[in-house]
């Protein structure tokens, strides 16, 4: 599916069964196409998350509660990627107070919802996540999350692997994800921790606790993204 918008363009696909990647190549306009939804989804933000709210109170919020000058969030978040059932959620919640980008948003979740039924499937829970190009590292990175939803056998071995890593490490890890924006909730610090294991970009991460445990998530990653 393409998407041609003057406000967004980009692409749609399956990456991998019930895996729906979006690409788009300009940064603010994947950021403002996916906000809503992302911070509906895990937002820090009491006021935000899962709620009914506008970008005007986001923009304000996000600034203020950041201490920053300026709305910043384009510049840092460049990937995205929310569960099926949470979009629909937060459809319903903003069908009376849509905006352009949430037209092009329900254009795409129909899309992925309706896809399977191509192929004579009934239809399933799927994930949705969004970089700047199929191939990038930030899309692996997005596509671990996807995983991590969509495959029973895939988020068992990482929980287990997780399971292993010492309680003082965790603390560790959890505190810095915490520090960049990621909200204090087990179940996605922990998918958190799994996503970037797994792809290697815990070096982006202050904290050396994330290399010394890496090695057999990066291997389960493999293990599932072969083709």
């Amino acid at each position: 599916m393409k998407i041609k918008n003057l406000l967004v363009e980009g692409e749609v696909k399956e990456l991998y069964p019930k895996i729906f990647g979006v690409s788009i190549k300009n940064n603010y306009d994947r950021a403002m196409l996916f906000c809503r939804y992302q911070e509906f989804y895990e937002s820090p933000f009491k006021e935000i998350r899962g709620k009914n709210f506008s970008f005007e109170k986001f923009m304000w919020l996000y600034k203020t509660k950041n201490n920053k000058p300026t709305f910043t969030y384009p510049e840092d978040w460049v990937g995205y990627n929310i569960p099926s059932d949470v979009l629909w959620k937060a459809y319903e919640t903003f069908f009376n107070y849509k905006n352009n980008y949430d037209e092009i948003m329900t254009k795409i979740i129909y899309y992925c919802e309706n896809y399977p039924l191509k192929y004579g499937k009934s239809r399933t829970k799927w994930y949705l996540i969004g970089a700047d190009d199929f191939k990038s590292d930030t899309m692996n990175h997005e596509i671990a999350h996807g995983l991590y939803y969509t495959n029973k056998k895939y988020k068992t071995t990482c929980d287990e692997l997780i399971s292993e890593i010492k309680k003082v490490d965790y603390n560790k890890i959890k505190k810095e994800l915490i520090k960049i924006g990621y909200v204090n909730d087990k179940k996605i610090i922990d998918d958190e921790i799994q996503a970037f294991m797994s792809t290697g970009l815990y070096k982006t991460f202050s904290t050396k606790t994330f290399k010394k445990y890496t090695k057999p998530f990066i291997e389960n990653f493999n293990n599932y993204t072969k083709k």
